[in-house]
Protein backbone atom coordinates (compact mmCIF):
# COMPACT_ATOMS: atom_id res chain seq x y z
CA UNK A 1 0.00 0.00 0.00
CA UNK A 2 1.03 3.50 -1.01
CA UNK A 3 2.26 5.11 2.81
CA UNK A 4 1.58 2.10 4.45
CA UNK A 5 3.61 -0.81 5.73
CA UNK A 6 3.59 -4.31 3.88
CA UNK A 7 3.26 -7.18 6.51
CA UNK A 8 4.53 -11.07 5.84
CA UNK A 9 2.28 -13.74 6.85
CA UNK A 10 3.58 -14.33 10.38
CA UNK A 11 2.91 -10.58 11.08
CA UNK A 12 -0.48 -10.67 10.38
CA UNK A 13 -0.82 -14.32 11.99
CA UNK A 14 0.18 -12.61 15.03
CA UNK A 15 -1.81 -9.22 14.78
CA UNK A 16 -4.84 -11.10 14.29
CA UNK A 17 -4.10 -13.19 17.44
CA UNK A 18 -3.45 -9.69 19.42
CA UNK A 19 -6.82 -8.53 18.13
CA UNK A 20 -8.75 -11.66 19.22
CA UNK A 21 -6.85 -12.03 22.43
CA UNK A 22 -8.15 -8.15 22.81
CA UNK A 23 -4.26 -6.82 23.63
CA UNK A 24 -4.97 -4.54 20.24
CA UNK A 25 -7.88 -3.00 19.50
CA UNK A 26 -8.66 -2.31 15.77
CA UNK A 27 -8.72 1.21 14.91
CA UNK A 28 -10.74 2.79 11.99
CA UNK A 29 -8.37 4.49 9.16
CA UNK A 30 -8.34 8.55 10.23
CA UNK A 31 -10.20 10.57 8.00
CA UNK A 32 -12.50 7.79 6.80
CA UNK A 33 -15.15 8.04 9.85
CA UNK A 34 -16.33 5.35 11.36
CA UNK A 35 -16.87 1.87 10.52
CA UNK A 36 -19.78 0.71 9.82
CA UNK A 37 -20.89 -2.99 9.38
CA UNK A 38 -21.99 -4.42 6.29
CA UNK A 39 -24.14 -8.07 6.05
CA UNK A 40 -22.92 -9.23 2.35
CA UNK A 41 -25.98 -11.93 2.44
CA UNK A 42 -28.61 -9.42 2.80
CA UNK A 43 -30.79 -8.64 -0.02
CA UNK A 44 -32.78 -5.28 1.47
CA UNK A 45 -30.39 -2.82 -0.84
CA UNK A 46 -31.69 0.19 -2.65
CA UNK A 47 -31.26 -0.35 -6.55
CA UNK A 48 -32.85 3.11 -7.64
CA UNK A 49 -30.75 4.27 -9.98
CA UNK A 50 -29.36 1.17 -10.90
CA UNK A 51 -32.66 0.59 -12.46
CA UNK A 52 -33.99 3.79 -14.50
CA UNK A 53 -36.59 2.55 -15.94
CA UNK A 54 -38.28 1.13 -13.28
CA UNK A 55 -37.98 5.06 -11.78
CA UNK A 56 -39.59 6.07 -14.40
CA UNK A 57 -42.24 3.30 -14.60
CA UNK A 58 -43.08 4.44 -11.06
CA UNK A 59 -43.27 8.03 -11.68
CA UNK A 60 -46.03 7.11 -14.34
CA UNK A 61 -48.14 5.43 -12.45
CA UNK A 62 -48.34 8.13 -9.22
CA UNK A 63 -48.81 10.70 -11.87
CA UNK A 64 -51.85 8.51 -13.30
CA UNK A 65 -53.00 7.67 -9.77
CA UNK A 66 -52.62 11.15 -8.54
CA UNK A 67 -54.56 12.52 -11.69
CA UNK A 68 -57.65 9.41 -11.05
CA UNK A 69 -58.10 10.45 -7.23
CA UNK A 70 -58.41 14.24 -7.93
CA UNK A 71 -60.71 13.54 -10.26
CA UNK A 72 -63.12 11.01 -8.57
CA UNK A 73 -62.74 12.77 -4.88
CA UNK A 74 -62.68 16.24 -6.15
CA UNK A 75 -59.89 17.02 -3.80
CA UNK A 76 -56.61 18.04 -4.52
CA UNK A 77 -53.95 15.11 -3.87
CA UNK A 78 -50.45 14.46 -5.14
CA UNK A 79 -48.35 11.88 -5.39
CA UNK A 80 -44.51 10.97 -5.13
CA UNK A 81 -42.82 7.46 -5.87
CA UNK A 82 -40.09 6.76 -3.57
CA UNK A 83 -36.77 5.01 -3.98
CA UNK A 84 -37.21 1.18 -5.03
CA UNK A 85 -35.11 -1.52 -2.73
CA UNK A 86 -34.99 -5.06 -3.05
CA UNK A 87 -35.59 -7.16 0.57
CA UNK A 88 -36.65 -10.69 1.61
CA UNK A 89 -41.02 -11.44 1.28
CA UNK A 90 -40.01 -12.54 5.13
CA UNK A 91 -38.71 -8.97 6.04
CA UNK A 92 -41.28 -7.52 4.23
CA UNK A 93 -44.34 -9.58 6.31
CA UNK A 94 -44.07 -7.19 9.53
CA UNK A 95 -45.86 -4.61 7.11
CA UNK A 96 -48.72 -6.81 6.97
CA UNK A 97 -49.80 -6.99 10.11
CA UNK A 98 -53.56 -5.48 11.07
CA UNK A 99 -54.42 -2.50 10.65
CA UNK A 100 -52.79 -2.04 7.33
CA UNK A 101 -55.22 -2.87 4.68
CA UNK A 102 -53.52 -5.54 2.17
CA UNK A 103 -54.64 -5.75 -1.14
CA UNK A 104 -53.64 -8.38 -3.45
CA UNK A 105 -52.95 -7.83 -6.99
CA UNK A 106 -52.91 -10.87 -9.80
CA UNK A 107 -50.43 -9.49 -12.38
CA UNK A 108 -52.24 -11.57 -14.90
CA UNK A 109 -48.62 -13.03 -16.43
CA UNK A 110 -48.09 -16.60 -15.45
CA UNK A 111 -50.14 -17.00 -12.72
CA UNK A 112 -47.72 -13.99 -10.88
CA UNK A 113 -49.14 -12.17 -8.09
CA UNK A 114 -48.35 -9.06 -5.99
CA UNK A 115 -49.05 -6.67 -2.87
CA UNK A 116 -50.92 -3.29 -2.67
CA UNK A 117 -50.11 -2.65 1.36
CA UNK A 118 -52.28 0.37 2.59
CA UNK A 119 -50.63 1.86 5.52
CA UNK A 120 -53.27 2.34 8.87
CA UNK A 121 -56.22 5.07 7.90
CA UNK A 122 -55.66 5.73 4.27
CA UNK A 123 -58.13 2.97 3.25
CA UNK A 124 -60.78 4.51 5.38
CA UNK A 125 -59.97 8.03 4.45
CA UNK A 126 -59.61 7.04 0.27
CA UNK A 127 -63.74 5.59 1.32
CA UNK A 128 -64.76 8.28 3.02
CA UNK A 129 -63.45 11.19 -0.13
CA UNK A 130 -64.92 9.19 -2.78
CA UNK A 131 -68.17 8.47 -0.64
CA UNK A 132 -68.61 12.38 -1.00
CA UNK A 133 -66.57 13.54 2.58
CA UNK A 134 -64.88 16.63 1.49
CA UNK A 135 -63.55 17.36 4.65
CA UNK A 136 -59.60 17.58 4.77
CA UNK A 137 -58.21 13.70 5.90
CA UNK A 138 -54.45 14.40 6.18
CA UNK A 139 -55.62 16.75 9.25
CA UNK A 140 -57.83 14.72 10.78
CA UNK A 141 -55.13 11.09 10.23
CA UNK A 142 -52.21 13.26 11.81
CA UNK A 143 -54.41 14.17 15.14
CA UNK A 144 -56.42 10.85 15.46
CA UNK A 145 -54.53 7.71 17.46
CA UNK A 146 -53.75 5.04 15.04
CA UNK A 147 -56.14 2.36 15.24
CA UNK A 148 -55.52 -1.19 17.85
CA UNK A 149 -56.39 -3.48 15.20
CA UNK A 150 -58.27 -3.37 12.03
CA UNK A 151 -61.84 -4.16 10.96
CA UNK A 152 -63.24 -5.86 8.61
CA UNK A 153 -64.40 -4.17 5.05
CA UNK A 154 -67.82 -4.58 4.05
CA UNK A 155 -69.17 -5.05 0.62
CA UNK A 156 -69.95 -1.95 -0.52
CA UNK A 157 -66.19 -0.40 1.16
CA UNK A 158 -64.57 -3.24 -0.38
CA UNK A 159 -65.89 -2.18 -3.85
CA UNK A 160 -65.24 1.26 -3.46
CA UNK A 161 -61.67 0.66 -2.47
CA UNK A 162 -61.11 -2.00 -5.51
CA UNK A 163 -62.24 1.12 -7.99
CA UNK A 164 -60.40 3.64 -6.64
CA UNK A 165 -56.61 0.95 -6.87
CA UNK A 166 -58.43 0.06 -9.97
CA UNK A 167 -56.97 3.51 -11.45
CA UNK A 168 -53.50 2.58 -10.17
CA UNK A 169 -53.44 -0.46 -11.27
CA UNK A 170 -54.73 1.12 -14.96
CA UNK A 171 -51.72 3.47 -14.88
CA UNK A 172 -49.29 0.15 -13.71
CA UNK A 173 -50.23 -1.46 -17.09
CA UNK A 174 -50.13 1.56 -19.26
CA UNK A 175 -47.02 2.31 -17.85
CA UNK A 176 -45.18 -0.97 -18.02
CA UNK A 177 -46.80 -2.05 -21.12
CA UNK A 178 -43.24 -1.18 -23.31
CA UNK A 179 -41.26 -3.13 -21.04
CA UNK A 180 -43.91 -6.00 -19.69
CA UNK A 181 -47.31 -6.99 -20.54
CA UNK A 182 -48.66 -7.12 -17.20
CA UNK A 183 -52.43 -6.67 -16.85
CA UNK A 184 -53.07 -6.02 -12.94
CA UNK A 185 -56.13 -6.27 -11.04
CA UNK A 186 -57.14 -6.48 -7.54
CA UNK A 187 -58.21 -9.95 -7.07
CA UNK A 188 -59.65 -9.78 -2.81
CA UNK A 189 -58.32 -7.79 0.26
CA UNK A 190 -56.94 -9.26 3.28
CA UNK A 191 -56.69 -8.44 6.78
CA UNK A 192 -54.99 -11.62 7.84
CA UNK A 193 -51.37 -11.40 6.91
CA UNK A 194 -50.80 -15.30 6.88
CA UNK A 195 -53.46 -15.08 3.79
CA UNK A 196 -51.49 -12.97 1.92
CA UNK A 197 -48.34 -14.90 1.42
CA UNK A 198 -48.14 -15.08 -2.55
CA UNK A 199 -43.97 -16.13 -1.73
CA UNK A 200 -41.84 -17.81 0.00
CA UNK A 201 -39.92 -16.00 3.17
CA UNK A 202 -36.65 -16.02 1.30
CA UNK A 203 -38.08 -15.22 -1.59
CA UNK A 204 -36.55 -11.94 -3.25
CA UNK A 205 -39.33 -8.75 -3.79
CA UNK A 206 -38.81 -5.39 -5.60
CA UNK A 207 -40.71 -3.11 -2.72
CA UNK A 208 -41.87 0.47 -4.28
CA UNK A 209 -43.58 3.20 -2.19
CA UNK A 210 -45.99 5.97 -3.24
CA UNK A 211 -46.59 8.54 -0.64
CA UNK A 212 -50.15 10.48 -0.70
CA UNK A 213 -50.32 14.27 0.12
CA UNK A 214 -52.88 16.94 0.17
CA UNK A 215 -56.04 16.60 1.16
CA UNK A 216 -55.33 12.54 1.72
CA UNK A 217 -52.34 11.87 3.51
CA UNK A 218 -50.63 8.47 3.43
CA UNK A 219 -48.23 5.78 1.79
CA UNK A 220 -49.10 2.57 -0.09
CA UNK A 221 -46.47 0.27 -0.67
CA UNK A 222 -46.07 -2.09 -3.82
CA UNK A 223 -44.76 -5.55 -3.23
CA UNK A 224 -43.48 -7.60 -6.38
CA UNK A 225 -41.83 -10.81 -6.66
CA UNK A 226 -38.07 -10.00 -8.07
CA UNK A 227 -39.15 -13.39 -10.48
CA UNK A 228 -41.99 -11.18 -11.75
CA UNK A 229 -39.92 -8.34 -13.73
CA UNK A 230 -36.17 -10.43 -13.89
CA UNK A 231 -37.05 -11.11 -17.61
CA UNK A 232 -37.06 -7.31 -18.13
CA UNK A 233 -34.03 -6.80 -15.87
CA UNK A 234 -32.13 -5.80 -18.89
CA UNK A 235 -35.12 -3.14 -19.81
CA UNK A 236 -35.38 -1.81 -16.56
CA UNK A 237 -31.28 -1.22 -15.79
CA UNK A 238 -31.32 0.57 -19.53
CA UNK A 239 -32.26 4.46 -19.86
CA UNK A 240 -35.89 4.97 -19.94
CA UNK A 241 -37.03 5.02 -23.67
CA UNK A 242 -39.54 7.85 -25.22
CA UNK A 243 -42.86 6.86 -25.62
CA UNK A 244 -43.83 5.42 -29.10
CA UNK A 245 -47.31 6.42 -28.52
CA UNK A 246 -48.37 8.92 -31.69
CA UNK A 247 -49.87 11.76 -31.81
CA UNK A 248 -52.30 11.77 -35.23
CA UNK A 249 -52.85 15.39 -35.31
CA UNK A 250 -49.30 16.25 -35.19
CA UNK A 251 -48.45 14.25 -37.84
CA UNK A 252 -51.18 14.86 -39.97
CA UNK A 253 -49.98 18.85 -39.56
CA UNK A 254 -46.20 17.75 -39.88
CA UNK A 255 -47.18 15.69 -43.47
CA UNK A 256 -48.69 19.39 -44.41
CA UNK A 257 -45.87 21.37 -43.68
CA UNK A 258 -43.54 18.92 -45.55
CA UNK A 259 -45.68 18.28 -48.46
CA UNK A 260 -45.61 22.63 -48.72
CA UNK A 261 -41.75 22.60 -48.77
CA UNK A 262 -40.16 23.61 -52.07
CA UNK A 263 -37.22 21.93 -53.74
CA UNK A 264 -35.09 22.06 -56.71
CA UNK A 265 -35.34 19.78 -58.99
CA UNK A 266 -32.53 19.27 -61.71
CA UNK A 267 -32.23 16.44 -65.00
CA UNK A 268 -28.73 16.61 -66.26
CA UNK A 269 -28.43 16.34 -70.13
CA UNK A 270 -25.05 15.59 -70.35
CA UNK A 271 -21.42 16.04 -69.65
CA UNK A 272 -17.91 16.86 -71.58
CA UNK A 273 -14.62 18.20 -70.70
CA UNK A 274 -13.16 20.79 -72.52
CA UNK A 275 -9.92 23.05 -71.90
CA UNK A 276 -10.01 26.50 -70.34
CA UNK A 277 -9.00 28.28 -73.99
CA UNK A 278 -11.65 26.86 -76.06
CA UNK A 279 -14.16 27.71 -72.85
CA UNK A 280 -13.04 31.48 -73.60
CA UNK A 281 -13.43 31.07 -76.96
CA UNK A 282 -17.30 30.26 -76.52
CA UNK A 283 -19.78 32.99 -77.89
CA UNK A 284 -23.30 33.19 -78.58
CA UNK A 285 -24.69 30.60 -81.31
CA UNK A 286 -21.78 27.90 -80.29
CA UNK A 287 -22.54 24.44 -80.47
CA UNK A 288 -21.88 22.20 -77.52
CA UNK A 289 -21.47 18.21 -78.06
CA UNK A 290 -22.84 16.23 -75.26
CA UNK A 291 -21.54 13.04 -74.35
CA UNK A 292 -24.82 11.11 -73.88
CA UNK A 293 -26.36 9.21 -76.44
CA UNK A 294 -29.86 10.65 -77.59
CA UNK A 295 -32.17 7.56 -76.00
CA UNK A 296 -30.05 7.28 -73.17
CA UNK A 297 -32.15 8.34 -69.63
CA UNK A 298 -30.51 11.56 -68.01
CA UNK A 299 -29.98 11.37 -64.17
CA UNK A 300 -32.17 13.72 -62.16
CA UNK A 301 -31.34 15.42 -58.65
CA UNK A 302 -33.32 16.41 -55.85
CA UNK A 303 -31.41 19.20 -53.79
CA UNK A 304 -28.23 18.30 -55.43
CA UNK A 305 -28.82 14.57 -55.17
CA UNK A 306 -29.45 11.97 -57.68
CA UNK A 307 -32.60 10.17 -56.96
CA UNK A 308 -34.30 9.31 -60.11
CA UNK A 309 -33.97 8.77 -64.00
CA UNK A 310 -35.73 9.67 -66.87
CA UNK A 311 -36.00 10.70 -70.58
CA UNK A 312 -36.80 14.13 -72.16
CA UNK A 313 -40.20 14.39 -73.75
CA UNK A 314 -42.24 17.34 -75.54
CA UNK A 315 -46.14 17.14 -74.12
CA UNK A 316 -48.14 20.25 -75.11
CA UNK A 317 -45.56 21.81 -76.50
CA UNK A 318 -43.60 21.83 -73.56
CA UNK A 319 -40.25 20.11 -73.06
CA UNK A 320 -40.34 17.81 -70.19
CA UNK A 321 -38.92 14.61 -67.61
CA UNK A 322 -40.79 11.45 -67.72
CA UNK A 323 -39.64 8.87 -65.31
CA UNK A 324 -38.81 5.70 -65.73
CA UNK A 325 -37.05 4.65 -62.68
CA UNK A 326 -37.01 5.20 -58.53
CA UNK A 327 -33.94 6.14 -56.57
CA UNK A 328 -31.20 4.56 -57.21
CA UNK A 329 -27.88 4.07 -55.63
CA UNK A 330 -25.80 3.55 -58.96
CA UNK A 331 -26.51 7.72 -60.04
CA UNK A 332 -23.39 9.64 -59.49
CA UNK A 333 -22.88 12.64 -59.82
CA UNK A 334 -21.52 15.10 -62.72
CA UNK A 335 -18.02 15.13 -61.63
CA UNK A 336 -17.63 11.88 -60.25
CA UNK A 337 -18.63 10.39 -63.97
CA UNK A 338 -15.50 9.08 -65.97
CA UNK A 339 -13.90 12.03 -68.37
CA UNK A 340 -14.96 10.96 -72.42
CA UNK A 341 -11.93 9.22 -74.36
CA UNK A 342 -11.96 12.06 -77.15
CA UNK A 343 -10.39 15.58 -75.28
CA UNK A 344 -11.09 17.55 -78.60
CA UNK A 345 -15.36 17.47 -77.81
CA UNK A 346 -17.07 21.02 -76.44
CA UNK A 347 -18.25 20.90 -73.05
CA UNK A 348 -21.57 20.60 -72.52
Amino acid sequence: MAGGVLLNTDEINALMSAIQDGRVAPQAPKGRGAAVPYDLTSQDRVIRGQMPTLDAINEQIASHFAMGLSGRTRLEVRVSCGPASLLKFGDFNSLLAPPTTVGLLSLGKAGSQALLVLEPGLADALIAAALGDKRNHSEEASSAPPPAERRELTNVERKVLGRLLAMFTDGMRDAWAPVLPFRPEIARFESDPRLAAIAPVNEAAVLCSFELDGAIKGLIQLAMPYTAIEPAKKALMSPPKLSTISDAGFANRLEEEISQAEVELRALLGTTRLSLRKLLDLDVGAVLTLGTSEGASLPIFVEGRAKFTGQPKVVGGALCIELDRGPCAEIRRPFEQQPPAATEKHAA
